[in-house]
């Protein structure tokens, strides 16, 4: 195909071209994440033909290529796919279930693809959707360009598991970027791997020295014989190391997660790049050089000061950036903490989730910076409640195009309930919801617009989805979502 460069060098004309369709399936899952897992399985499960795309040579996303190895639930909390990867990881030793559960990347890597191939979802690698295939105000499929070239895969219906809305985006859906009032984002993290630490020292101090940590149990978990440690604090060494200049100024404490005690492995979860856009892939490099010179600092600081560390070194670092939030979309209904809070019961429900929830009003990774410092209540301060709520049918679907549901963070929702949803557990449960939908659709020949939800209630319940059962809540609070 040849190309034209404009005669100011300001643009290239391409000239129109054929994509042949290499794949029709009943459902499209672009994004091999939590979300994508969860839409994926449960579409093949329930029988439609189902084909997921990934850019990564494996699947797990932010539990794999970003190194996020741990899910802060209990197991006991969790359900659906989410609980089926946590028995599957702890079956293989490739995981340990506590107050948090603690896994091995590498072995969620075989457990997804050996879930998926179980389930008979086909899949494509290394491959990046480019741009939705948009007809009559519906979308058909998905472009995606690889190591073959550019390729069209059509479907009766395509979820967006992107995390970033990006096939949403591309086809017209009206999406919000950040923080409602001034667009802002949460920081962005590269996590990276420390082996060759002693833990029972590591521990030892943390215990001796408890003015110097997070006084939350959820974010300080010291089980050494049971191998779930989460270590979040040294408030008074990193200041002095912020102090002396030996840490980047945006360091406020160290995070010891994803803990193999018996390996002396855990991840590092401090860097923190700010006012940058997951979207923009100049924005991307920007943050991922940054986040490399705060993790030297971090590495020479930790095994400076800080005990059982002293021989520590680096394993390994993210293949991704972990991006914390971008788009999301606007549905036909918005999810808002204030539902999470008035323990709000939808019609269409078809997410249930645990989740520990901060007061309202309450930033997690804010994006004005300052996380974990003297003056952030939720770094250093006990405002967590654990809650069950529900996410309806009606925040996963996008108002100006049918054919497309989203799952994951990107769902129609406000950035205050974004920091409660994005969690691994509830986007493997959005994903599970939106590929039930997707199945019962391609099943009745509808539009996943249109789909009867209290079938895929039903079929959800019947995959250990707890939709029905009564759960106990603390005293509910007002509020109430919004409409548009």
């Amino acid at each position: 195909m040849e190309s034209v460069l404009s005669e100011d060098r300001s643009a290239v004309l391409e000239s129109s071209r054929q994509v042949p369709v290499v794949a029709d399936v009943d459902v499209l899952v672009v994004g091999g994440g939590p979300a994508g897992l969860g839409a994926g399985l449960a579409a093949a499960r329930e029988g439609a033909s189902t084909l997921m795309v990934e850019r990564n040579g494996f699947l797990g996303g932010v539990a794999t290529a970003a190194l996020m190895t741990i899910f802060l639930h209990h197991r006991e909390r969790l359900s659906g796919v989410s609980r089926e990867i946590v028995d599957a990881l702890v079956r293989r030793k490739g995981g340990v279930a506590g107050k948090v559960i603690n896994f091995d990347p590498e072995v969620f890597k075989e457990v997804a693809l050996h879930l998926v191939d179980a389930a008979g979802v086909k899949l494509l690698l290394y491959s990046w959707a480019v741009s939705p295939i948009v007809h009559g105000g519906m979308i058909h499929g998905a472009i995606v360009e690889n190591k073959s070239g550019r390729q069209a895969l059509l479907a009766k219906t395509t979820i967006d598991c992107t995390g970033d809305a990006d096939l949403a985006f591309k086809a017209g859906v009206l999406t919000v970027k950040g923080r409602e009032a001034d667009g802002k984002m949460r920081p962005i993290s590269l996590i990276f791997r420390m082996g060759n630490i002693d833990f029972h020292a590591l521990v030892a101090y943390a215990r001796a020295h408890p003015e110097q940590f997070t006084r939350d149990p959820n974010f300080q978990v010291l089980d050494l014989e049971q191998g779930v440690v989460r270590i979040s604090g040294f408030f008074d060494l990193v200041e002095e190391g912020r102090r002396l200049g030996e840490l980047d100024k945006d360091c406020h404490y160290l995070r010891f997660e994803g803990v193999d005690v018996a390996r002396g492995i855990c991840f590092i979860n401090n860097t923190r790049v700010y006012q940058v856009d997951g979207t923009n892939a100049w924005d991307l490099t920007k943050a991922d050089l940054e986040a490399r010179k705060q993790m030297r600092l971090l590495v020479d600081f930790i095994r400076k000061y800080v005990p059982g560390c002293q021989q520590a070194f680096v394993v390994d670092t993210a293949a991704n950036l972990g991006v914390r939030e971008t788009r999301r979309i606007r549905g036909a209904y918005v999810f808002d903490e204030a539902d999470i809070v008035a323990n709000r019961v939808f019609e269409d429900r078809v997410v249930q989730i645990y989740n520990h929830v901060v007061m309202p009003g309450v930033e997690l990774h804010s994006p004005d910076a300052g996380e974990g410092s003297a003056q952030d209540s939720h770094g250093r301060v006990i405002l967590h409640e654990e809650r069950s709520f529900f996410i309806p049918y009606r925040a996963l679907v996008p108002q100006q195009v049918d054919g497309l549901l989203v799952a994951g963070r990107a769902i129609s929702q406000t950035h205050e309930a974004d920091k409660w949803t994005r969690s691994m557990p509830c986007c493997m449960q959005m994903g599970q919801a939106a590929g039930t939908a997707a199945a019962v659709a391609a099943a009745n020949g509808v539009a996943a617009r249109a789909v009867d939800v209290s079938r895929v209630q039903r079929r959800l319940a019947d995959r250990g989805i707890p939709l029905f059962e009564a759960i106990a809540q603390p005293a509910p609070m007002p509020g109430k979502g919004r409409s548009v």
